[in-house]
């Protein structure tokens, strides 16, 4: 135990002799750390962001039956509500690809829901929760907590207060949420629930229409919202939805916004491969620095192994002044890392949020984390730096090491 410390008492002295070559070390190390933890918790918001900010710009393609009307507004595809349905299980029979997502919707028009004004027209719209892209996006304010059965969402037309009761054929419903401005009709003045809901609601619906709307038949549905996979385009999912799918039309929404959203992704991507690149690079610059620390130390290193030094010793002192010059390194680069974070916070991410364009900071457990995993991988890059050299060094006889020969 006594020889462990005294190893490591070692290296650390080693350390502080030669200030200068540890002090560039370290401010190198520091500047690879801060670049990546920068740049890793920016990519992270930035991903974050543009999540919810693409997940406001809607589907890609909406198919439809042949003859149902639809609206296409800037932000959204959305079915108008007509007698016109599909299958449920149309586009899982078809097996299209590049299909990321799609999310079935019913929409129903009626006059008789006993809610607002008599007689007064309201669009109820069935969602999936599990692949909605469309709707949860849009929500504005919410109660604060989880959304439970009985929970509608109200469109931004709807002035009614959240947590109000309202009735729906008579049966009680909880405004849960309200969506934002989109500008689509049915988004605006729509009520919204899961699917599961509104088919629920289908025999008081029955008893007050007499007859079941097709769009509330559990088979069918009002069409397919259905967002791209990367690297697929509009103009080839729409050819093989036309071509497997009879009595449908397939509506296109803006393919400018389609290639930005797919573009991103893949430059996320790539950049997440330039931070891999930087650490790579850094741990080549380490192994080469500590090449050169070694040879210089070859004959203190003889002498060590001459007065009873094992390998495993002789290796680990040197792993230990790698692993702290760098972890140092490391953490310093943090501390500059997160002051430079507070500058983008307070320059690009303020001008950003003051014309409209939201930001998301990645949470600060999130943070920390990568943090942590900074500071850890710059001690591992010393210690696989300086391992080979270390390493090949240990291997030579104390004679050969003190007089500088091998």
């Amino acid at each position: 135990m006594l020889q462990h410390w005294l190893l490591g008492s070692l290296a650390l002295q080693n350390i502080g002799r030669r200030k200068a070559r540890a002090s560039l070390l370290i401010a190198a190390v520091a500047i690879s750390s801060a670049i990546v933890f920068t740049g890793v918790v920016m990519m992270r918001s930035i991903e974050t962001s543009m999540a919810v900010g693409f997940s406001r710009l809607g589907a890609d393609l909406m198919v439809v039956p042949q003859n149902a009307l639809t609206n296409i507004t800037a932000a959204l595809l959305t079915a108008e509500p007509t007698g016109e349905v599909l299958d449920a299980d149309l586009l899982d029979q078809a097996h299209i690809t590049g299909i990321s997502r799609a999310a079935p919707q019913r929409v129903f028009r009626t006059e008789q829901s006993e809610f607002g004004g008599q007689g007064e027209s309201v669009d109820l719209i069935g969602y999936d929760p599990g692949n909605d892209f469309t709707i949860q996006p849009w929500i504005n304010e919410r109660l604060g907590r989880p959304m439970q059965p009985g929970d509608v969402i109200l469109g931004a037309a709807r002035d009614v207060p959240l947590g109000s009761e309202i009735a729906l054929f008579g049966k009680p419903f909880r405004v849960y949420a309200k969506l934002g401005r989109t500008g689509a009709g049915t988004h605006e003045r729509g009520i919204f629930m899961p699917s599961a809901e509104l088919l629920a609601l289908v025999p008081a619906i029955r008893e007050q229409t007499r007859k079941t709307p097709p769009m509330l038949e559990p088979r069918k549905v009002s069409g397919f919202l259905i967002e791209l996979t990367p690297g697929a385009t509009e103009l080839q999912v729409r050819f093989a939805l036309l071509s497997h799918l009879s009595g449908t039309k397939v509506v296109a929404g803006g393919s400018l916004l389609t290639g930005i959203r797919q573009g991103v992704t893949a430059l996320l991507g790539g950049a997440i491969s330039l931070v891999s690149m930087m650490f790579a690079s850094t741990a080549l610059m380490v192994s080469v620095l500590f090449s050169a620390i070694v040879t210089e130390r070859r004959s203190e290193l003889g002498l060590l192994k001459a007065i009873g030094a094992k390998r495993s010793q002789i290796v680990g002192m040197v792993l230990i002044e790698a692993i702290v010059a760098t972890g140092g390194g490391g953490l310093c680069g943090v501390v500059f890392g997160m002051l430079l974070l507070r500058l983008f916070e307070r320059s690009l991410v303020y001008y950003l949020t003051e014309i409209g364009v939201p930001f998301l900071w990645l949470d600060r457990m999130d943070t920390v984390l990568v943090a942590a995993a900074c500071i850890l991988g710059a001690g591992l890059i010393g210690a696989i730096g300086a391992l080979t050299p270390a390493w090949r060094s240990s291997r030579h006889d104390p004679y050969d090491l003190i007089r500088g020969e091998g």
